[in-house]
Protein backbone atom coordinates (compact mmCIF):
# COMPACT_ATOMS: atom_id res chain seq x y z
CA UNK A 1 0.00 0.00 0.00
CA UNK A 2 2.53 2.38 0.81
CA UNK A 3 4.60 1.56 -2.23
CA UNK A 4 1.49 2.62 -4.27
CA UNK A 5 0.75 5.82 -2.38
CA UNK A 6 4.60 6.88 -3.00
CA UNK A 7 4.01 6.06 -7.08
CA UNK A 8 0.57 7.76 -7.09
CA UNK A 9 2.05 10.74 -5.89
CA UNK A 10 5.34 10.76 -7.67
CA UNK A 11 2.91 10.29 -11.44
CA UNK A 12 0.77 13.64 -9.44
CA UNK A 13 3.60 15.55 -9.29
CA UNK A 14 5.10 14.92 -12.90
CA UNK A 15 1.50 16.10 -13.97
CA UNK A 16 1.81 18.87 -12.11
CA UNK A 17 4.96 20.25 -13.24
CA UNK A 18 5.01 22.92 -15.66
CA UNK A 19 4.72 22.27 -19.11
CA UNK A 20 5.58 24.16 -22.68
CA UNK A 21 3.21 26.81 -23.66
CA UNK A 22 1.40 25.15 -26.47
CA UNK A 23 1.82 27.67 -29.31
CA UNK A 24 -1.86 28.92 -29.75
CA UNK A 25 -1.87 29.81 -26.28
CA UNK A 26 1.61 31.73 -26.93
CA UNK A 27 -0.08 33.28 -30.41
CA UNK A 28 -2.44 34.89 -28.34
CA UNK A 29 -0.70 36.35 -25.80
CA UNK A 30 1.86 37.71 -28.27
CA UNK A 31 -0.88 39.03 -30.03
CA UNK A 32 -2.90 39.98 -27.26
CA UNK A 33 -6.15 38.62 -28.90
CA UNK A 34 -8.52 38.02 -26.93
CA UNK A 35 -10.71 36.40 -28.96
CA UNK A 36 -8.29 33.50 -29.55
CA UNK A 37 -8.21 33.13 -25.82
CA UNK A 38 -11.26 32.63 -24.88
CA UNK A 39 -11.65 30.08 -26.48
CA UNK A 40 -8.06 28.47 -25.08
CA UNK A 41 -8.74 29.33 -21.28
CA UNK A 42 -10.53 27.05 -19.21
CA UNK A 43 -11.58 27.12 -15.53
CA UNK A 44 -9.41 24.01 -15.52
CA UNK A 45 -6.04 25.79 -17.19
CA UNK A 46 -6.65 29.88 -15.92
CA UNK A 47 -3.63 29.12 -13.67
CA UNK A 48 -1.29 26.34 -15.08
CA UNK A 49 2.40 26.70 -14.96
CA UNK A 50 4.25 26.87 -18.35
CA UNK A 51 7.87 26.91 -19.14
CA UNK A 52 10.04 29.77 -20.65
CA UNK A 53 13.41 29.42 -21.04
CA UNK A 54 13.77 27.01 -18.00
CA UNK A 55 11.60 29.42 -15.61
CA UNK A 56 7.70 29.02 -15.00
CA UNK A 57 4.93 31.73 -15.76
CA UNK A 58 1.67 31.47 -15.41
CA UNK A 59 -1.07 33.14 -18.28
CA UNK A 60 -1.53 35.98 -16.32
CA UNK A 61 2.28 36.23 -15.52
CA UNK A 62 2.84 36.29 -19.76
CA UNK A 63 0.28 38.56 -20.42
CA UNK A 64 1.93 40.74 -18.12
CA UNK A 65 5.14 40.08 -19.45
CA UNK A 66 3.94 40.53 -23.59
CA UNK A 67 2.16 43.64 -22.64
CA UNK A 68 -0.85 41.88 -23.80
CA UNK A 69 -3.56 44.34 -22.08
CA UNK A 70 -6.66 42.84 -23.79
CA UNK A 71 -5.80 39.10 -22.97
CA UNK A 72 -4.87 40.34 -19.11
CA UNK A 73 -8.09 41.98 -18.91
CA UNK A 74 -9.77 38.48 -20.07
CA UNK A 75 -7.58 36.27 -17.61
CA UNK A 76 -8.20 39.25 -14.53
CA UNK A 77 -12.55 39.24 -15.17
CA UNK A 78 -12.16 35.45 -15.26
CA UNK A 79 -10.63 34.89 -11.97
CA UNK A 80 -7.27 34.28 -12.51
CA UNK A 81 -4.77 33.95 -9.36
CA UNK A 82 -3.36 37.19 -8.95
CA UNK A 83 -0.57 35.75 -6.95
CA UNK A 84 0.34 32.61 -8.96
CA UNK A 85 3.74 31.80 -8.50
CA UNK A 86 5.56 29.24 -10.67
CA UNK A 87 7.98 26.73 -10.18
CA UNK A 88 10.08 28.92 -7.77
CA UNK A 89 9.94 32.20 -9.80
CA UNK A 90 8.00 35.47 -9.07
CA UNK A 91 4.14 36.24 -9.44
CA UNK A 92 2.33 38.61 -11.46
CA UNK A 93 2.99 41.55 -9.26
CA UNK A 94 6.03 41.41 -9.47
CA UNK A 95 6.08 41.11 -12.96
CA UNK A 96 4.00 44.40 -13.35
CA UNK A 97 6.61 46.10 -11.40
CA UNK A 98 9.56 45.28 -13.41
CA UNK A 99 8.38 45.93 -16.68
CA UNK A 100 6.54 49.28 -15.10
CA UNK A 101 2.54 47.92 -16.11
CA UNK A 102 1.15 50.36 -13.80
CA UNK A 103 -2.71 50.45 -14.83
CA UNK A 104 -1.69 46.27 -14.52
CA UNK A 105 -0.03 46.90 -10.81
CA UNK A 106 -3.24 48.93 -9.80
CA UNK A 107 -5.62 45.81 -11.09
CA UNK A 108 -3.82 43.52 -9.54
CA UNK A 109 -3.54 45.33 -6.28
CA UNK A 110 -7.47 45.78 -6.58
CA UNK A 111 -7.32 42.01 -7.00
CA UNK A 112 -5.38 40.90 -3.58
CA UNK A 113 -1.79 40.30 -4.79
CA UNK A 114 0.38 40.92 -1.81
CA UNK A 115 2.18 43.96 -2.25
CA UNK A 116 4.12 42.92 0.82
CA UNK A 117 5.38 39.65 -0.63
CA UNK A 118 9.02 38.98 -0.68
CA UNK A 119 11.05 36.67 -3.24
CA UNK A 120 12.81 34.09 -1.77
CA UNK A 121 14.01 31.19 -4.89
CA UNK A 122 16.43 30.47 -7.42
CA UNK A 123 15.89 33.34 -9.47
CA UNK A 124 19.15 35.28 -7.97
CA UNK A 125 18.36 39.24 -9.75
CA UNK A 126 14.97 39.04 -7.18
CA UNK A 127 16.11 37.41 -4.59
CA UNK A 128 15.08 39.47 -1.05
CA UNK A 129 12.78 41.74 -2.95
CA UNK A 130 9.50 42.76 -2.76
CA UNK A 131 7.53 44.63 -5.71
CA UNK A 132 8.31 47.75 -4.52
CA UNK A 133 12.41 47.02 -4.12
CA UNK A 134 11.94 45.51 -7.97
CA UNK A 135 10.23 48.56 -9.47
CA UNK A 136 13.12 50.79 -7.74
CA UNK A 137 15.32 48.24 -8.73
CA UNK A 138 14.28 48.23 -12.85
CA UNK A 139 14.29 51.76 -12.58
CA UNK A 140 10.29 52.24 -12.77
CA UNK A 141 9.46 54.94 -10.59
CA UNK A 142 6.03 55.70 -11.42
CA UNK A 143 4.99 51.67 -10.40
CA UNK A 144 7.66 52.38 -7.13
CA UNK A 145 5.82 56.01 -6.11
CA UNK A 146 2.64 53.99 -6.19
CA UNK A 147 3.30 50.75 -4.25
CA UNK A 148 5.12 53.05 -1.68
CA UNK A 149 1.27 54.92 -1.66
CA UNK A 150 0.17 51.97 -0.38
CA UNK A 151 2.65 51.21 2.24
CA UNK A 152 2.42 54.65 3.57
CA UNK A 153 -1.94 54.53 3.64
CA UNK A 154 -1.63 51.52 6.17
Amino acid sequence: MKTVLILLLTACSFIAAAQEMPASLNEAIKTDDATKLVALVTKDNINNCYTEKGWGYSLLAQTIRANAKKCFDYLIAQGADANRACDGYVPPLMHAAKYGRLEMVKILVAKGAKTDYQYNGDYELADGETPLTYAQKNNQAEVAAYLQSLKTKN
